[in-house]
């Protein structure tokens, strides 16, 4: 041959082919071309041919792009460095045709050499395959052997003769905290377990001699001390392994971690030491009888209340040991337990010894291994003394009842969905319904608001308890009542939530009280004021009689002079008027504040009304004021004299805590908190709060001061002042390290800027 075609990657040569004949067989012979499929046998396809051009081989080497398609066979004969023609035509025609014309170098395999090779050629594939799934088959099977040894919750391994590991899994290598790489070829001892603590090849209780020695299975329970400080207990099972000449070649070892069964163990011991104690001991009349009713055990409790010696129980039957009738209510449901009954609990009547007992009897199984009923035990309580008791306690409970309906207070009981069960008398007299009208009513109708009722449903939730929280209810007569309410779960026998009892007080006359004591701590807000004022306008008053007298002594002198001198003292005896007027006008505004206004206020302005009526006391007691004001902060949401008597507290509150300390210092500020809220803070450098007034520092009646010096409610009406505003009052304060108060209100639409821009915003007043 000329040409044995082109080289292939494994160094033979690739035959170059053409093909006669585009139908399945051709597009067969492509495919195993493409997939290599050959084997040793390599062509390379330059040419297909067939007079049908739809031909199935045809589009498929139009597919795979082989480089000549013809329906003239003749043309890829003349193909150059053509090595091999395929017919598959299956007609002897065609393929005489094709040997005439074929050069002497060109090979011809015809339709029944090709048929012949397929053949062959599938023979391989199927041998092929089987081989492929017979390595399938046995990977699967070694894969589920793996993930069987895995899959064992034990530690196992595997160990040759030199003691080193060759084959471990997974529990074993969690176990010891190492991968199967790392593991293999490890002398055993050296891998450390978890659920087996550390080995050594010289302690006696390792099997690996014993099972190599005799070639015998061992169990080997070790006790060892856990890194964490328990001590754990594992048993080691371990066996030969052998080889197909019945010698030993390793050993496998399972681990397994019984420190539990061995700590069940001790359990059950101690549990049965327990048992036999408690018999002992327990103060209830306690027994086990067999399945003919005979006696087993008997505790001294039982002795006693049948006043007999154990001896005089043990073996014996209740027909035996009591009159027939108290026998036979003693028996009653005997035989429910032992045929399966769980338990069964029920009071009766007996006669022992002469004496009416009432008992309260609980009877259950005694199981064996297997499940079923061995014996039969029981507990009798002597309860002649409770039902007496309940009996007193009906008699207690109906005279309760009547103090419950006498009471003046207003108790109502509500079921879980709110609705009122109980409505006392007091109920009835204050709110005017009578309890038939409500019972069966929503709780929350009775309020005002009705969503207060949810409101202190979910402080019952949180708290467990609601304590005087104060809101109103509505009486049948269309009045508001103002009530203090308390508000506690209502709860069954066990423990179980069934509602809720509620108790309210009429506050009525408190609350006119409390506003009574609020308009005096106002009035003594003023009283203050007035006298600041006081000493505010006799500066300016001593000055003009100053003057006046001057002015008279000027009469002798020349009147050139006394001109000037006059003119000079009328301009400060004006100013010193002016000044008068603005004190007095700033006391008349903060009077009238008190009463009427809007309920936005300027923070800023109202601070620096209220600060020259105080500074005086500040400047006396030797503290000095220092303010830092934001400019053109929103307005607040809040009454201008509100606010301006919540700052007279809190400045006032302060200035008393400094009175004992040297250079006592007081820092007003006030900023813009994201343009939603504004916070005025008044801080000192004083004494500070101790912890356990702190936390209730705004509850009424509660003061620092000496007694007679405060009604502690100061602090009470600015909390309920800002409170009412949607702001928050907070404090911040430790022993030694003064005190900080925020005011944190809520804003609306600014004041005029020109104002605020005019105000000082940072300075210090002595």
């Amino acid at each position: 041959m000329s040409s044995m075609g082109t080289a292939t990657d494994d160094g033979t040569h690739a035959l170059t082919t053409v093909i006669v004949g585009g139908g399945r067989g051709c597009e067969a012979v492509l495919r195993m071309v493409e997939a290599g499929d050959l084997g040793q046998f390599h062509m390379r396809i330059i040419g297909v041919a067939d007079i049908r051009t739809n031909a199935i081989g045809l589009q498929y080497a139009r597919q795979i792009g082989v480089p000549r398609i013809t329906h003239d066979y003749r043309e890829l004969l003349a193909l150059p460095g053509v090595d091999l023609v395929i017919e598959l035509t299956g007609s002897d025609r065609v393929r005489d045709q094709i040997e005439e014309i074929r050069p002497r170098h060109v090979r011809l395999i015809d339709h029944f050499g090709a048929r012949l090779f397929w053949q062959l050629h599938q023979a391989q594939q199927a041998n092929a395959r089987q081989r492929q799934e017979m390595q399938e088959k046995i990977e699967a099977e070694q894969a589920r052997i793996k993930q069987i040894f895995d899959s064992i919750p034990d530690s196992i391994v595997v160990i040759d003769r030199n003691m080193r590991i060759v084959q471990a899994n997974a529990s074993f290598l969690r176990s010891a905290n190492r991968d199967l790489e790392s593991v293999l070829g490890d002398q055993c001892y050296l891998a450390a377990e978890e659920i087996r603590g550390d080995c050594e090849v010289e302690q006696d209780n390792c099997p690996f001699s014993a099972v190599m020695t005799d070639c015998r299975p061992r169990t080997v329970v070790r006790r060892f001390e856990h890194e964490d400080g328990s001590v754990r207990y594992a048993s080691i099972v371990a066996a030969p392994l052998f080889d197909t000449a019945g010698e030993a070649i390793g050993m496998l070892e399972m681990t397994r971690d019984i420190s539990h069964r061995i700590r069940l163990e001790e359990e059950i011991r101690a549990t049965e030491i327990r048992f036999e104690k408690f018999m002992r001991m327990a103060p209830l009349a306690s027994w086990i009888k067999d399945q003919q009713g005979r006696y087993l055990r008997a505790n001294p409790a039982l002795c006693r209340l049948f006043c007999k010696t154990a001896q005089e129980i043990i073996g014996k039957t209740d027909d035996e040991i009591m009159p027939r009738r108290s026998a036979q209510v003693l028996h009653r449901g005997d035989r429910r337990i032992l045929i399966g009954q769980r338990q069964l609990t029920y009071d009766a009547q007996v006669r022992i010894n002469g004496k009416r007992k009432h008992l309260s009897i609980i009877k259950y199984p005694i199981l064996d291994s297997q499940g079923a009923v061995a014996a039969l035990g029981g507990v009798y309580q002597d309860v002649s003394d409770k039902k007496e008791a309940e009996r007193e306690l009906s008699r207690t409970r109906n005279y309760l009842q009547r103090i419950l309906d006498n009471s003046p207070l207003i108790i109502v009981t509500t079921d879980l969905d709110g609705l009122i069960v109980s409505f006392n008398r007091g109920a009835e007299e204050i709110l005017g319904y009578a309890a038939k009208e409500v019972e069966g009513k929503r709780a929350a109708d009775l309020y005002k608001d009705p969503g207060v009722r949810a409101l202190l449903i979910h402080m019952l939730e949180e708290k467990g308890v609601v304590r005087d929280y104060e809101s109103e209810f509505v009486c049948k007569q269309g009045k508001l009542i103002p009530v203090s309410i308390t508000l506690a779960r209502l709860t069954d026998a066990h423990g179980n939530s069934i509602g809720t009892v509620g108790i309210g007080r009429d506050i009525s006359q408190r609350k006119a009280l409390l506003n009574q004591i609020v308009q005096s701590e106002r009035l003594a807000a003023v009283g203050r004021l007035a006298a600041g004022v006081a000493h505010e306008i006799n500066n300016p008053l001593a000055t003009i009689d100053s003057i006046a007298g001057y002015l008279e002594d000027l009469g002798a002198t020349r009147a050139s002079s006394l001109e000037k001198e006059l003119a000079t003292g009328l301009t400060k005896i004006q100013a010193q008027v002016r000044r008068c007027r603005a004190i007095t006008s700033h006391l008349l505004g903060f009077s009238r504040k008190g009463e009427v206004g809007t309920d936005v206020a300027d923070v800023n302005h109202a601070a620096l009304e209220v600060l020259p009526f105080l500074e005086k006391e500040a400047h006396l007691a030797g503290i000095t004021i220092h303010r830092s004001l934001q400019p053109g902060l929103p307005a607040a949401k809040i009454n201008t004299g509100q606010l301006e008597e919540v700052l007279i507290n809190l400045i006032t509150n302060a200035i008393h805590a400094l009175q004992d300390i040297e250079r006592g210092q007081i820092w007003i500020s006030s900023k813009n908190d994201n343009g939603k809220k504004v916070v005025i803070r008044v801080r000192d450098n004083g004494p500070g709060i101790q912890d356990e007034v702190r936390n209730r520092i705004f509850d009424p009646f509660v003061t620092t001061k000496p007694l007679g010096e405060g009604t502690g409610l100061g602090l009470s009406i600015c909390y309920g002042i800002v409170k009412r505003c949607g702001g928050e009052i907070r404090v911040e304060s430790a022993l030694g390290e003064g005190a900080t108060f925020d005011l944190v209100l809520p804003t609306v639409a600014s004041l005029s800027e020109n104002r605020a821009e005019g105000d000082p915003a940072t300075d210090s007043m002595p």
